[in-house]
This record gives C-alpha cells, sequence and structure tokens, in this order.
C-alpha cells in the first residue's frame, strides 16, 4: 500500500511539474522578454502612438515574420523621422515595420 501512495505522490508532482511550466510558458504560450513572461507578438512600448498607426500590429507581425525567422518576441511602436514605426523582435533580428503601409523599412540584429 505504501508503494502505491508513494507512486501517487509521484505522479501528482509530476502533473504540478508539467502545469507550472506550462503556465509560465514551457507550452510556447508566454516567453521571457525585457525582464518578465509576455505573450509573443504583444505591444510592449509605444502605445501612445496606435491612433498614428493605419495597419494591425498583427498585420506588423505578419510582416516582420515573413521577412525574417524565429521566435516571436515583443513588438515596440516608435516615433521615428520617417514616421511611426511597429519594431518587431523575431529571432536575433528587430524588424521595423512602416505603420502605415505595412512596409520592412529596416531589419538589424538585436542588442
Amino acid at each position: 500500500m505504501s508503494t502505491r501512495i508513494a507512486l501517487l505522490a509521484v505522479l501528482a508532482a509530476a502533473i504540478a511539474l508539467a502545469a507550472s511550466a506550462l503556465a509560465i510558458g514551457g507550452g510556447g504560450g508566454l516567453i521571457f522578454d525585457d525582464g518578465h513572461y509576455v505573450k509573443p507578438g504583444s505591444l510592449d512600448d509605444g502605445k501612445q502612438y496606435l491612433p498614428l498607426t493605419r495597419i494591425s500590429l498583427g498585420q506588423a507581425v505578419a510582416a516582420a515574420q515573413r521577412a525574417a525567422s524565429g521566435q516571436l518576441g515583443q513588438v515596440d511602436l516608435e516615433s521615428r523621422p520617417a514616421g511611426v514605426v511597429y519594431v518587431v523582435d523575431v529571432g536575433s533580428d528587430e524588424v521595423s515595420v512602416d505603420a502605415t503601409d505595412g512596409s520592412v523599412t529596416g531589419i538589424v540584429p538585436r542588442s
């Protein structure tokens, strides 16, 4: 009987460990970026520029993923002299996407 209880305790611990791994992103739901867990493709900085955009966050992410490969990270909106751009972390790159027409304006290594 004590062997069965020990086996059940080990099984319960394994299930709890797997559930906690999924809860913090081990299952692909969240990523660790900028010191905290976030949903891939979520807007981090620059929310104040949203009224100046003409394409959606989803469209910017799609354009960035066509231009670079790798795991999707966070997205920032930045104001630059040429206008507002989405800066999408894709793999080891930052992909800049024009927030008015969706064109990729630059790809640079993440710092």
